[in-house]
């Protein structure tokens, strides 16, 4: 299999193809915002278990350290199995991906820049290795079994991502050694407008110049930018829309603008995208996989509240811009470059 670099804009798929790197045995890396790198593989004499490689700075400090947690390969069982778990875990077995990740999430541990674990029982404790370690995983189990807000991982991480290539510029081939390399930009630097960290896209450029550049799309719009609306965080979307349509246009625009910008950028340095059409296209063609076993829809919002008023604006949004394809071949007829 030749490595993939995964280039997709927010809400196109990551999480679906995370789950099938897991079932199929691959490698990956992927971001934790702004604060960390993780490459995850399988173990090799166990295929229940994941095992996951943190590469992180601490909050005041310049130099990288990592540690090492374990996962469960997505679909299985765990071998060792919690008897005390919180409720969370309890209500979200039977549940949806929407329901999963949005609603439950927010009613058990607030909205997702407050979350943070419980003070009476980090006191005393490193936070890295309650978090990047497996050492306090039963407990974490029971009282917070998420991720932290990138809030919390602020008080004790550096944002290196955003401002130190010369952090990234060390780990840069062992991290893209990956079947799939999710948010490829985090690994050149593109934050950092220094010198630096335009030598250091230079090189990573070309590396991916060997790899396979996937970007990916959907043909059916409407779907799209329905899905894209109930994502939307910042505002309420129906009543936006009663006041001022042209703020949930700007919106969408922007969506098609950050897949466009994608595209360009590639091109524009030589690398000639390979399109992956979300609703129709070949999992195991486009990516070297052996099986395809998850449903295409299983990380999709489904069936909700909004949902016929959601496709409704995005069938009027589509008339309006005259949109027939989110891609950049569109881009003379609705002139969103």
């Amino acid at each position: 299999m030749i490595g993939c670099n995964y280039w997709a804009i927010p809400n196109m798929g990551k999480m679906h193809l995370m789950q099938l790197c897991e079932t199929n045995k691959k490698m990956y890396t992927k971001i934790g915002g702004k604060y960390y790198f993780y490459k995850q593989w399988h173990d090799s004499n166990n295929y229940k278990k994941r095992i996951e490689k943190i590469f992180f700075v601490r909050k005041g400090q310049s130099n990288i350290e990592t540690s090492i947690r374990t996962k469960t390969t997505y679909g299985e069982k765990p071998d060792v199995v919690h008897t005390q778990l919180h409720k969370y875990l309890h209500d979200s077995r039977n549940s949806t991906f929407e329901e999963k990740y949005d609603h439950l999430v927010t009613k058990h541990f607030g909205d997702m820049n407050d979350r943070e674990p419980p003070a009476d029982f980090m006191k005393g404790k490193d936070p890295v290795e309650v978090f990047f370690t497996d050492k306090w995983f039963a407990e974490l189990s029971k009282l917070f079994p998420i991720a932290p807000s990138g809030n919390y991982l602020g008080t004790f991480l550096e944002p290196y991502l955003l401002s130190n290539t010369k952090c990234i510029r060390p780990l840069v081939d062992e991290l893209c050694d990956v079947d799939v390399l999710f948010n490829p930009f985090s690994l050149m630097g593109k934050h950092d407008p220094k010198k630096d960290g335009k030598q250091l896209e230079e090189y990573v450029l070309k590396l991916y110049k060997s790899r396979k550049n996937i970007v990916p799309y959907k043909e059916d719009l409407i779907d799209c930018f329905a899905s894209k609306l109930k994502r939307a965080k910042k505002r309420n979307v129906m009543v936006t829309y009663k006041e001022d349509k042209n703020i949930i246009w700007r919106h969408l625009d922007g969506i098609v603008r950050n897949l466009r910008r994608i595209e360009k950028y590639l091109q524009h340095n030589g690398i000639e995208p390979i399109y992956f059409n979300m609703d129709r296209d070949n999992y195991k063609e486009v990516f070297g996989f052996d099986n395809d076993n998850i449903p295409r829809d299983s990380t999709h919002p489904g069936d909700y509240p909004e949902k016929i008023d959601y496709e409704n604006i995005a069938k009027e949004y589509v008339i309006i811009r005259d949109m027939k394809d989110m891609r950049r071949r569109n881009r003379l007829r609705d002139r969103i470059q």
